[in-house]
């Protein structure tokens, strides 16, 4: 369970530089001073993406320890849809409120793609700028700055605009409409009705859950459910050991919103949740590899951990985000543990599918080749050739996967008797569905006058909870 990511501030994407493990690939940030450490690699977060939340009944986890995914289903019922527009202007309201605030403080994203200087960077960034989009760009404002700190926005005189420029790139991004802003939104009634009405809703529904949402009756009192999936990493002694394949529930106790600090592990959980899946301390948290010539941390999808489930920074504070706010309340979310593939019928069409996505290797550091341009040396950690060499390169699952068919053969099938998960037989030959990963979606911040104390971070007027809507 350990270490964990650094500071953050989004960055361009394309080919670009890394950016931090904060947000969704790898990520800069800024660090900040804890009560026993100067710029120690943590920060606050707030999420600026479009899921919904859910409450405990409504949401079901899956690990997989042999594809190294996080599946969660959020059931969706008919009112949730409806009010979705709702729920996006609060998300939005209440961020657009809190910039205005003296004491907030938020951290500028940073454009890395003319950080790397050596050939042995310049690689590495292109193989992490595959993960390091952000999506709050191309919403006509600029919202890259060319330095990370807070402090460059002050000495620019420009702390106010940069602000502005932030709120209407969510605004945009939020309700998909490039000639929103704030000013207009706030002084319009019925521009604002417009935007959060049922029909815009429903729309903005299906447009940002295109590829993840399936209209299924399953469960009662539900139209249908959305399906996210991330990229974990698990613990160095493989799939078969901790945390115990089982169904359970999240713990409602032992969890955290934000652990500045571990007596243990120093500053290695960088402020973010620490979700506990087992009282022994496994947990799911934050990446903990740092790429030190440019001071961005990643998340290694492997077998690299003490135990704990590893996950990019955005991708955790999603999923803080679409678990119930209340602390107790996790002890609601089903939980299942599998040391085998995750194979599911996700979409209700019928045919099962082995579940991956599209975050691969990045590695540590990248060496030049002789005789090979920097093309050839980072071709082998391209997404497209990933695809067909993730599972070929993983100890445990080669021995299941067919590279000239691309499919899954003798996955283990699972089934369920009194809450109990049961092994019995194998599937047959299966192909592999990868879902898109995502871009980044949290913003770095801190308060002014709000102290860091270790373990839990509730101090001041703008703790992590404060941006956990319900």
């Amino acid at each position: 369970m350990k270490k964990l990511v650094s500071s953050i501030i989004t960055f361009a994407a394309i080919l670009a530089v890394p950016a931090h493990a904060f947000f969704l690939g790898p990520i800069t940030q800024e660090g900040m001073d804890t009560p026993k450490k100067a710029k120690a690699t943590v920060g606050r977060y707030l999420y600026v993406g479009t899921a919904p939340k859910f409450s405990g009944p409504e949401l079901e986890l899956t690990v997989s320890k042999m594809s190294l995914t996080l599946r969660a289903t959020g059931w969706v019922s008919q009112a949730k849809i409806d009010n979705y527009g709702a729920h996006l202007y609060k998300r939005w309201e209440q961020i657009d409120q809190t910039l205005a605030a003296p004491k907030f403080v938020l951290h500028p994203l940073v454009s890395l793609k003319s950080v790397p200087t050596k050939d042995t960077s310049i690689a590495w960034a292109k193989i992490a700028g595959q993960y390091s989009a952000h999506v709050l760009e191309n919403q006509g404002v600029e919202v890259f700055n060319p330095k990370r700190n807070a402090q460059s926005l002050e000495n620019a005189g420009i702390v106010d605009e940069y602000r502005a420029r932030i709120s209407t790139a969510i605004l945009r991004y939020l309700f998909k409409d490039q000639t929103l802003t704030p000013e207009a939104v706030k002084a319009d009634n019925k521009l604002k009705d417009s935007l959060i009405s049922v029909a815009n809703s429903r729309a903005l529904f299906l447009s940002h859950n295109t590829s993840t949402y399936t209209a299924s009756t399953g469960k009662a009192g539900y139209v249908g459910n959305i399906t996210y999936v991330y990229p974990i990493a698990a613990t160095v002694d493989g799939p078969f050991d901790q945390p115990k394949e089982e169904i359970r529930k999240l713990m409602s106790y032992g969890t955290i919103e934000a652990r500045w600090w571990s007596d243990k592990w120093d500053d290695e959980f960088g402020g973010l949740p620490f979700i506990l899946i087992e009282p022994s301390g496994v947990a799911f948290h934050g990446p903990i590899t740092n790429f030190a010539p440019l001071d961005v941390w990643f998340l290694r999808r492997g077998y690299v951990s003490h135990g704990c489930h590893r996950m990019d920074t955005s991708d955790l504070i999603e999923l803080r985000n679409i678990l119930p706010k209340a602390i107790p309340d996790l002890g609601k979310v089903k939980l299942t543990i599998l040391d085998n593939f995750d194979v599911t019928d996700w979409n209700n069409d019928g045919k099962k599918e082995v579940v991956d996505v599209k975050y691969y290797t990045i590695p540590t550091a990248v060496t030049p080749v002789s005789g090979k341009t920097l093309d050839d040396v980072i071709k082998p950690f391209l997404i497209e050739n990933q695809m067909k060499t993730y599972f070929a390169n993983n100890q445990y699952a080669k021995k299941f996967y067919d590279v000239k068919t691309d499919t899954i053969n003798g996955a283990v099938k699972y089934s369920t008797v009194s809450g109990v998960l049961k092994q019995e037989g194998k599937h047959g030959q299966l192909p592999i569905y990868r879902f898109e990963y995502k871009a980044s979606r949290i913003l770095q911040y801190k308060e002014l006058g709000s102290q860091m104390v270790p373990y839990d971070d509730t101090r001041g007027e703008f703790p992590p909870t404060y941006f956990l809507n319900n």
